[in-house]
């Protein structure tokens, strides 16, 4: 984890308020899941579950 776990119950809870603005946003369907994707895989990261180019990475040395 890179945060401490009040930290992150704080992002996770600010993260669930930002999906829902943005599926109230009225933005096209793709758009919305860029968006949604991207602070998922941030939040992720947080929580040291996503690893940015890491399946990259590992097709690279296949």
């Amino acid at each position: 984890m890179k945060t401490d776990s009040k930290t992150l119950a704080e992002i996770l809870k600010l993260h669930a308020q930002y999906v829902k603005e943005v599926e109230y946003s009225g933005i096209k369907p793709l758009s919305m899941e860029i968006y949604k994707t991207n602070s998922h895989n941030f939040v992720r990261w947080i929580q040291d579950e996503f690893h940015p180019g890491k399946k990259l990475r590992k097709e690279a040395l296949s």
